[in-house]
């Protein structure tokens, strides 16, 4: 099984290839709005250079239109985008001499953008609703936002539902369809802690302050929910009203906090980020209907840089500490590396190496990961990802579990 995994990995980014490259155009909205290609804000889409990061940065605008009126015809058209995910998916797991297969076609999402842009003199707004073939839609931006200043400096601040942070190099998406363990496993001594520093979009309020290169957000969260289905306790992002799914423990009253700052030191996506994460979540003590307050911390630094002109370096390490019912602390902690290689305009392979260990008090529990991975666009907004991942988790005492995947979407952007 192995073998054919690996067999596909290789095969699909050749037929990418084969295929052809074509220029592409941004998200449609800004296209159409300001007559852009990718190229103008992005490295490997979704990834973003300094052009493309400052105009987010600034509402959805050039920094030197802060301020100004709006030219030309409104045409909502320009404001409107939707994209289309479909997926194939092949999985093979095994501990000891226990082996699982699984493969899967199927669509993944229909995400639709009803409003995303800048209007009038200083205000901007994105929102963002994800349709899946399982459960309700889910709202992933849905935010208005003002910016002050000028082209050198100015203040921003949004206030709604937005995805974790905005990043840059380093901490901005990824060119590859997985996250890196440290955005996406939970901390875990004894039971799952739920957090991750990547998949919760909740309501928040952020300020932020752009001074030339440099960018700081400080944001007040609404933190996440504790609830339960088919008899398994789940987390969700607290987005207020009819969003927020009914909790089955009692909430803190404190709001999460979170800092994020970045600093560019090059225009191809070079850069440095911190992030400090300070969360509450009320937890079920050993999986009865009795519940702790977990206080949490997480702290990351990630940075990047285009070494050489077919070679950009990323990383990133993760600090965290949680709390038992006992009150005593536990700390997780891990990190990434990864290498992309452009091989045409806007399109790259990668490879990246993931650690992590999810409680640094238990022994022989880590995780880690080799996912290998070819992003390329074409035919004007049609994206192709394809990503083989080998992951290793130490179970104590256990056989270690080993799972291979293979993944390929096909995405149309509109």
């Amino acid at each position: 099984m192995r073998r054919t995994l690996a067999t596909i990995a290789i095969i699909a980014p050749i037929a990418v290839l084969l295929i052809g490259f074509r220029d592409t155009q941004a998200v449609p909205a800004f296209a159409r709005k300001y007559a852009l290609t990718c190229g103008a804000c992005h490295t490997t889409p979704p990834r973003l250079n300094e052009t493309g990061y400052r105009f987010r940065a600034a509402g959805f605008r050039w920094p030197e239109a802060i301020g100004s009126k709006e030219h030309g015809r409104f045409d909502i058209f320009d404001y409107m985008s939707a994209r289309l995910q479909v997926r194939y998916s092949l999985n093979h797991s095994k501990i000891d001499s226990t082996t699982r297969t699984s493969d899967e076609f199927k669509l993944q999402a229909f995400e639709l953008y009803p409003f995303i842009g800048s209007f009038g003199k200083y205000f901007s707004a994105d929102t963002k609703v994800t349709f899946g073939p399982d459960g309700a839609p889910s709202i992933e931006n849905a935010y208005l936002k003002a910016s002050v200043g000028n082209a050198k400096r100015f203040f921003s601040t949004r206030v709604g539902i937005f995805h974790p942070y905005d990043g840059y190099g380093g901490s901005d998406s990824p060119a590859t369809i997985s996250r890196p363990f440290i955005q996406t496993i939970p901390a875990n001594l004894n039971g799952t802690t739920f957090f991750t520093t990547w998949g919760f979009d909740q309501l928040g309020w952020e300020t932020g302050f752009d001074y030339k290169r440099t960018s700081i957000r400080a944001t007040l969260l609404n933190g996440l929910v504790l609830s339960k289905e088919d008899d398994s306790f789940k987390v969700s992002a607290a987005q207020g009203g009819a969003l927020t799914a009914r909790s089955v423990a009692p909430r803190s009253n404190t709001s999460d906090f979170q800092l994020f700052v970045n600093h560019i030191i090059n225009a191809e996506g070079g850069g440095v980020s911190l992030h400090y994460y300070h969360g509450n979540l009320s937890l079920p003590n050993n999986n009865t209907s009795t519940f702790f307050v977990n206080k949490f911390d997480r702290v990351a630094v990630y940075g990047s840089y285009p070494v050489i002109k077919h070679l950009h370096v990323f990383g990133g390490l993760q600090r965290g500490r949680d709390h038992l019912p006992t009150r005593e602390g536990f700390t997780s902690e891990g990190g990434f590396i990864e290498a992309s290689v452009p091989i045409k305009r806007l399109a790259a392979l990668g490879v990246r190496y993931d650690w992590f260990d999810p409680a640094r008090e238990k022994p022989d529990d880590e995780l880690k990961g080799l996912t290998a991975y070819i992003n390329a666009w074409f035919y004007s907004q049609f994206r192709v990802v394809a990503e083989y991942q080998h992951r290793n988790t130490r179970r104590g005492v256990a056989a270690d579990q080993k799972d291979d995947s293979f993944q390929i979407r096909f995405i149309y952007i509109k």
